[in-house]
């Protein structure tokens, strides 16, 4: 009988471990989860979000009115108390020029955002795709490994009854660990690829992630309406457009600076003895632009505006030939994929098949098997590399595209 205090040990030893697998249990993600929580929680988009507060915060600050100046005085001669008070107005639309020119650099900054997001959701497809592409290679590694173990038992059992010679013995054995080598290699790709993926997620803690489903982004939209679509609603365009709106309102606001302030200013004297009461001045004070007239600050507003209009025009002319590289890039992969799928693969898992039985039987020599082993993991390989090329090139589609949600990039 087991003590007691041994049981008791085991039992929390046991409990210890369950907590630990469960702990390191990877958590299964979808493309659809990873592409969402890429724009919703992305390490840039939280930043760009941030981004996004300080330039509301920059409207109010620009549209802060200054403060008035009190001053008191006395004298020994004249009045006992003299106080005055100067508050600067600014009457010439100084204010209101500012507070246009922050209120379009915030929707610069907005649509800067959106920007980001798009590159998140690609950014996290790609390292879904790596995920999956290298979760992939460890199964179809595995698979080989598999098959090398039992090519390894059939040649060892026909050595032993003397119908084949110890050679295929030897030479089944070092394939046999070359390809247990190599599935073991393709395991620890996957933990990296696993992290690439947490990083665009945000996810640096917590258990490691696995890429759950297969790759899917639907069918490509018609040229004419992508090409359509990239002119019209690309948030890149966009965000150009507005940052170039945004520099015309910093020259109107550097061209109103020029205009003066007008203090307006009232001064009450009491307690002089040279008169009869108490005195009260009013008056106006402004600036008088003559050595400074702004010339440098307009000048450079003007360069900005000129630099993000040729932004603009450089950004379309970017994201066209983009758009297109990426339909031919998707065309030429989709077609590699299916025909690795249909066809290619099919046949040399059968003829793998084939050889395998003809050497069980001693029909075949062993380096067919070999080859045919080999050719099957290189077809599963690639088709493999195939569909996630596919898919990567779809979602360069949908960059280029400039698209958030997925809708727009589908076919209609």
């Amino acid at each position: 009988m087991v003590p007691r205090p041994l049981v008791l040990v085991l039992s929390v030893l046991s409990l210890v471990a369950l907590r630990a697998g469960a702990q390191t249990t990877p958590r299964g993600i979808s493309l659809a989860q990873a592409r969402a929580a890429a724009v919703r929680v992305g390490p840039e988009v939280l930043l760009a979000e941030q981004r996004e507060a300080v330039s509301r915060a920059q409207v109010e600050v620009a549209g802060t009115l200054a403060n008035p100046t009190l001053t008191l005085q006395s004298a020994r001669l004249t009045a006992r108390l003299s106080a005055g008070v100067s508050v600067p107005v600014p009457l010439f639309g100084q204010r209101s020029t500012a507070v246009a020119a922050s209120r379009a650099d915030a929707e610069a900054v907005r649509l800067d955002t959106t920007v980001l997001r798009v590159e998140a959701r690609w950014s996290a497809t790609r390292a879904w795709l790596d995920l999956w592409e290298a979760q992939e290679r460890a199964r179809t590694t595995e698979l080989a490994a598999g098959e090398a173990d039992r090519l390894a038992s059939i040649a060892q059992e026909r050595f032993a009854a003397g119908s084949a010679p110890r050679l295929d013995a030897v030479r089944t054995s070092a394939d046999r660990a070359r390809a247990r080598a190599e599935a073991q290699a393709a395991g620890v790709s996957v933990a990296a690829a696993a992290a690439r993926l947490a990083s665009w997620l945000g996810a640096t803690e917590g258990p490691a992630l696995r890429a759950e489903g297969a790759p899917d982004l639907g069918p490509l939209p018609s040229p004419e309406r992508a090409r359509e679509q990239v002119i019209a609603r690309h948030p890149a365009l966009a965000r150009d457009r507005a940052q170039g709106a945004a520099a015309a309102a910093r020259v109107r606001a550097e061209q109103r600076q020029r205009w003066p302030v007008v203090s307006a200013q009232l001064t009450v004297n009491q307690g002089d003895p040279t008169l009869p009461g108490t005195d009260v001045i009013g008056g106006l004070s402004f600036e008088a632009p003559v050595l400074n007239q702004r010339g440098g600050a307009i000048d450079r507003a003007r360069a900005e505006q000129t630099l993000a209009e040729t932004t603009t025009d450089v950004e379309g002319r970017r994201l066209s030939a983009e758009l297109d590289d990426a339909f031919a890039q998707a065309r030429a992969a989709e077609l590699r994929a299916r025909a690795l799928g249909a066809e290619v693969l099919p046949a040399l898992e059968e003829a793998r098949r084939m050889t395998e039985e003809g050497y069980r039987d001693g029909h075949v020599d062993l380096l067919r098997v070999l080859e045919s082993q080999r050719a099957a993991l290189e077809g599963r390989t690639a088709y493999v590399e195939a569909r996630a090329a596919w898919q990567r090139a779809r979602a360069d589609v949908e960059r280029a595209l400039g698209d958030t949600d997925g809708e727009a990039a589908r076919a209609p």
